[in-house]
């Protein structure tokens, strides 16, 4: 059975960061369907679907944790429990950084934001930017399990002596790596 997700036409960070979450660790199958806000309770009710960055920090969305902002990318690996992800926990909180203003406490975040606002301007909709940014966030999740490797095996990793060694033994060790990614 295929589950719908909805939520707000005109996706940004959030909106791109949570179906690709949802499709890598959640449901490979999932459908996102975006529409105009006031739509969408709707459409939730007629299908099931499930609604996510509504805007209106309930369920699925945006919420404060102690005194930090979250985003809906954070209420989706809590009510998930992806936590143990060390990666995931990477890719996450650049998320959490560009989602919620948090750009100058985490700089790298910067790039989210602008592939964010970038794609959306060279795609026709919000389908098409999910198609073009999915393989932005595969890699960010990739680099961070790359980076992971490379505090576990500094060691190891210099001893090589070629790039392409130290990426063959960088991709194994990845494969060793915690995550639930579902592909």
């Amino acid at each position: 059975m295929t589950v719908l997700w909805v939520t707000r036409e005109n996706v940004h960070v959030d909106r791109v960061a949570c179906p690709w979450l949802i499709n890598r660790f959640i449901d490979a199958r999932a459908q996102f369907v975006f529409l105009p806000k006031v739509e969408v309770p709707d459409f939730s009710k007629k299908t099931g679907a499930i609604q996510f960055d509504m805007g209106g920090s309930a369920g699925l969305d945006h919420h404060k944790c102690g005194n930090e902002d979250h985003c809906t990318f954070d209420a989706i690996v809590e009510k998930y429990k992806l936590q143990d992800d060390e990666a995931l926990e990477r890719v996450r909180k650049l998320v959490r950084a560009a989602d919620t203003d948090g750009l100058q406490k985490e700089p790298r975040a910067w790039v989210l934001e602008i592939i964010g606002t970038g794609t959306p301007l060279l795609t026709r909709s919000d389908q098409e930017s999910l198609e073009s940014e999915f393989p932005v966030y595969d890699a960010l999740y990739a680099y961070f399990q790359q980076e992971i490797v490379r505090e576990r095996f500094k060691a190891d990793i210099e001893e090589f002596k070629t790039r392409g060694e130290a990426r063959d033994f960088i991709k194994q060790k990845m494969n060793g790596l915690k995550s639930r990614a579902l592909r």
